[in-house]
């Protein structure tokens, strides 16, 4: 399928903010029936509804990729390591179906590429194919030092800053760094989470459509409606 056949509408980070998505889809005029929608990862923690959001998600089949938030919490999952917050919450929503939710959020690609376009949570190690990138790269990266040891050290240069690629790649993940148009690249964590905004892209024609959040955050990472 390619965005030429059906027009693709692709998501930031939406980590929990469920009624926040679906005010977007409506403002964006989504259809499910003629339309295609990819989720850049990071669909749960820190907000209100994650659990709410894999539900819907595995009902409507769109297409999530796996983000840094989903590999935490399938590693904690896997390795019984103890969580707080959101994500002990969500466990706890899943019940004894967590292996199967667990094994169905390990099956979510890492990164979409179409003729077009390549989609992914983090971004692309500068003119290096991501089918030759380590997972965790390609969902922490922001940063580029030439190893990948340290993706969050703003003295190095934003790896969307070293790619040449003709290819627009389409991302997530960074909300400090908010909405980043550029001709090959094009960020879309606006930080709706903290209080900013969901952001959303349609392709082949590059339109942005953006709501605001629908909450405010307060003290010990809870969130207020």
């Amino acid at each position: 399928m390619k965005t030429r056949d059906v027009p693709v509408f692709l998501v930031g980070d939406v980590h929990g903010c469920f009624n926040e998505l679906q005010v977007l889809l409506k403002k964006a005029g989504y259809n499910f029936r003629s339309h295609r929608l990819i989720l850049l990862g990071d669909l749960i923690n820190k907000g209100p509804d994650s659990f709410k959001m894999l539900s819907w998600v595995r009902e409507k089949q769109v297409e999530p990729l796996i983000g840094n938030h989903e590999l935490k919490f399938i590693h904690a999952i896997e390795k019984k390591l103890p969580l707080s917050g959101p994500l002990k919450d969500l466990k706890e929503q899943m019940g004894s179906d967590v292996d199967s939710w667990v094994s169905w959020m390990k099956s979510w690609p890492v990164y979409i590429e179409e003729d077009d376009f390549l989609a992914v949570h983090g971004g692309v190690i500068p003119d290096e194919h991501p089918r030759f990138s380590k997972k965790e790269q390609l969902v922490n990266i922001r940063y580029w030092d030439g190893e990948g040891r340290n993706m969050r050290d703003s003295s190095f240069p934003a790896w969307h800053d070293l790619y040449t690629g003709s290819k627009l790649v389409v991302y997530a993940h960074w909300a400090g760094q908010g909405l980043k148009v550029k001709t090959n690249s094009i960020g879309l964590d606006t930080g709706c989470v903290y209080g900013g905004h969901l952001t959303g892209l349609w392709l082949p024609e590059r339109s942005v459509v953006q709501v605001s959040s629908l909450f405010r955050p307060f003290k010990h990472g809870e969130y207020k409606r």
